[in-house]
C-alpha cells in the first residue's frame, strides 16, 4: 500500500502516513476495492459475478477503510509521541473495533427482521476481526520497514555530504594544495601521490557504496588521508594500525571509521604542539566487530573531539549521530558508539568504541569494488 508519498509522514519521520492527504485516501479507496474485487472472484459461487454482492462488499469495507483512516489520522500527532508497542497495538485496536461496529450495523440491517434469531452473527464478527487485524499489521510493518528504509537511505546520504564538506572545508583543502604545491619542486612523486589521494577521498564522498563496503577499503580510506595531514604534520602525527586476524569479508558501512580518524587528527593531534599518535584497533569478538580508536587530547575538561565547544562542535556531533543512525538500521541494538575519557597524569586520552555484530542478514549488500 504505497502512501509513501505524503509529505506529513516523511518529514516527521513517523512510519505511519498522514492518511488524511488526498493521495493516502485515494490509495485507501483503491487497495481496498482491489482486496474486495479480489474476495468476490475467490468465493465459489456462479460463473459470472455477483455484482450486488460486489457492491455491497465494496460499501461495507469502504466504510471501514474510510472511518480507520480518518481516526488514524485525528490521533496520529498523539500516537507519534507512544512507544512503537503502544502505536501498534493502538492501531489494531481501533481498526478491530472500527470493524466490529460496521459488522454488528450491517447485520442489524441486513437481519432485522429476524433480530433475535440471527443477531449477532459471532463466528462472521470474530472472522471479520480477524481479517481487520491481519490486514492492518501487515500494513504497518509495511509503514515500519519502509520508513526504516528512508531513515537509513537519508542518513546515509547526510553522512556523504557531511564527509564532503569536511573535504572541502577551506582549512583542509587549503592545506592540501598547499602540501602539492610545496611537493612539486622537492619530491614530484609525492606531489603525485597527494593528488591522488585527495582525489580518491572526494571520489569516496561521492560514491554510492550500498550499505557496506569491504573494510579493507575504508582503511585504505584512511591511509589516504593521513597520509595528507602526514605531509602538513610531519613527526607531529602517528598512527598505528591492529587489524591482524580479521576475516577477509569483513565489511563496514561506509565512512564509518575515516570521520572518526579525521576528528582525532583534528581535535586531537593538530592543537598539540609535540603531536602525538593515533591508534587504531580492529579485532574480532566472537560474533562481534571491535573498532576502538584512541588519541592524545589537549584540554581534559573538554570532551574532546566529536564535543569540544568551538565552531566544529555542532558538526561533529552531527558526524557521530550519523554514525550511530547508520549503525543502528543495519544493526539494531547489537551495534553501538562509546566515547570516554582515559586521564593518566598530565595525559589524557579519547577513545572511541564502535561494536557491530559479525555478518548479517545485510552481507549481500557488500560493495566489493
Amino acid at each position: 500500500m504505497p502512501l509513501t508519498a505524503t509529505d506529513n509522514s516523511e518529514d516527521d519521520g513517523f512510519f505511519l502516513p498522514d492518511l488524511c492527504s488526498p493521495k493516502a485516501v485515494f490509495m485507501l479507496v483503491l487497495i481496498s476495492e482491489l482486496f474486495v474485487l479480489i474476495q468476490v472472484l475467490a468465493l465459489p459461487g456462479p460463473q459470472h459475478i455477483d455484482w450486488n454482492r460486489l457492491a455491497m462488499t465494496s460499501m461495507f469495507v469502504q466504510w471501514i477503510s474510510l472511518v480507520s483512516g480518518a481516526v488514524l489520522c485525528r490521533l496520529r500527532p498523539m500516537l507519534k509521541t507512544r512507544s512503537l508497542p503502544i502505536i501498534v497495538t493502538a492501531c489494531l485496536l481501533i481498526v478491530m473495533a472500527i470493524t466490529e461496529i460496521f459488522t454488528a450495523l450491517a447485520q442489524w440491517f441486513l437481519y432485522r427482521d429476524a433480530f433475535i434469531t440471527v443477531f449477532p452473527d459471532w463466528q462472521q464478527m470474530v472472522r471479520h476481526a480477524l481479517v481487520a487485524l491481519i490486514i492492518t499489521a501487515m500494513l504497518l510493518r509495511y509503514f515500519y520497514i519502509q520508513q526504516e528504509a528512508k531513515t537509513e537511505q537519508r542518513a546515509s546520504h547526510t553522512a556523504r555530504f557531511d564527509a564532503l564538506q569536511a573535504r572541502i572545508r577551506p582549512h583542509f583543502l587549503f592545506n592540501s594544495m598547499n602540501i602539492i604545491a610545496s611537493l612539486i619542486h622537492i619530491n614530484p612523486d609525492k606531489a603525485e601521490e597527494t593528488v591522488e589521494d585527495l582525489a580518491d577521498l572526494f571520489r569516496s564522498s561521492l560514491q554510492e557504496h550500498g550499505n557496506r563496503i569491504l573494510i579493507t577499503k575504508e582503511i585504505d580510506l584512511c591511509q589516504r588521508y593521513l597520509r595528507i595531514e602526514g605531509h602538513r604534520l610531519g613527526d607531529r602525527l602517528n598512527c598505528e594500525w591492529s587489524t591482524r586476524g580479521l576475516p577477509e569479508d569483513l565489511t563496514i558501512p561506509p565512512l564509518t571509521l575515516q570521520p572518526i580518524i579525521e576528528n582525532a587528527v583534528y581535535h586531537g593531534i593538530q592543537p598539540l604542539e609535540k603531536g602525538g599518535t593515533v591508534s587504531v584497533d580492529i579485532t574480532r569478538n566472537n560474533d562481534n566487530i571491535h573498532i576502538r580508536v584512541r588519541n592524545p587530547v589537549r584540554n581534559p575538561s573538554a570532551d574532546q573531539g566529536m564535543f569540544v565547544p568551538g565552531e566544529h562542535a555542532q558538526g561533529n556531533q552531527v558526524a557521530l549521530k550519523n554514525i550511530r543512525s547508520r549503525l543502528n538500521m543495519l544493526f539494531g541494538n547489537q551495534a553501538s558508539v562509546q566515547t570516554r575519557m582515559h586521564d593518566s597524569g598530565d595525559d589524557s586520552e579519547f577513545e572511541t568504541l564502535i561494536i557491530y555484530p559479525y555478518g548479517g542478514d545485510d552481507h549481500e549488500h557488500t560493495d566489493h569494488r
